[in-house]
């Protein structure tokens, strides 16, 4: 079983509380902005970043929009310092952030939980049309927004277990989460047919089946979580959301 959280926002005691209550999760996945890095635009600040090195179980991620990349061991002064090519993380083994996290995934990279064949994919960030034709790397707080070569880098997948992202696809489902849905990001994945499609950013939560793919945008991490199951051999069988006690 997997765990799928939406954003945080620097609040990490919902990633400690689903820990605790599913001590035989393989893993958590967390669909973005996982700090407070918004100057001017947070509610809260971070708690802190080296804390989550503590987790019992992987945290598996994507960046979002709102972070803090010079805490997180991103990136200097919150610039991304060069561009990043695709890489295996199951091939290179788990990869850590200066605070202690253990897989933050780019685009193109592949996380697979250990002795299974179940595939997690991820594209961090959110879409500014000025910016998505671009090369990287991006200045300053730029660094939040993905590029075309960030989707082209995913190609390489098909069908994976989970794919994560934290902005919305088009039409991903009815209401403001369907008008705010990016094209680009759809066609990535009629393309891909990822067997599950989490997604964050909107704090909206919505499930709909499109073709093969059961696309979840999370709410934030503070309202639940949602468990997925998995075969070893990587098919998904089910899945269910998990309301935590109002704080």
């Amino acid at each position: 079983m997997l765990l799928g959280v939406g954003d945080t926002h620097g609040d990490f005691a919902p990633l400690f509380e689903a820990a605790k209550l599913e001590p035989a999760a393989r893993a958590i996945l967390q669909v973005g902005d996982l700090t407070a890095g918004k100057y001017g635009r947070e509610q809260r600040a971070d708690d802190d970043p080296a804390s989550l090195a503590q987790l019992p179980i992987p945290l598996v991620w994507i960046h979002g929009n709102h972070e803090h990349w010079e805490v997180l061991g991103l990136a200097a002064e919150g610039e991304l310092s060069a561009v990043r090519s695709p890489r295996s993380a199951v091939d290179s083994g788990p990869r850590t952030t200066d605070c202690g996290l253990q897989t933050h995934l780019w685009p193109g990279e592949e996380y697979v939980v250990p002795g299974t064949s179940i595939r997690v994919v991820g594209l961090p960030g959110n879409f500014a049309p000025t910016w998505f034709t671009r090369e990287k790397p991006f200045p300053g707080d730029r660094a939040r927004h993905f590029n075309s070569r960030d989707l082209a880098a995913l190609d390489r997948f098909r069908r994976p277990s989970v794919l994560l992202m934290h902005e919305s696809f088009r039409g991903q489902a009815p209401g403001r989460i369907g008008y705010m849905g990016i094209p680009a990001l759809a066609g990535l994945v009629r393309r891909m047919q990822p067997q599950v499609c989490l997604t964050g950013h909107h704090h909206a939560m919505a499930v709909a089946e499109h073709g093969p793919t059961l696309a979840i945008a999370l709410p934030r991490a503070q309202e639940g979580y949602v468990r997925l199951w998995f075969t070893p051999d990587g098919r998904h069988t089910g899945w269910e959301f998990v309301h935590l006690p109002a704080s």
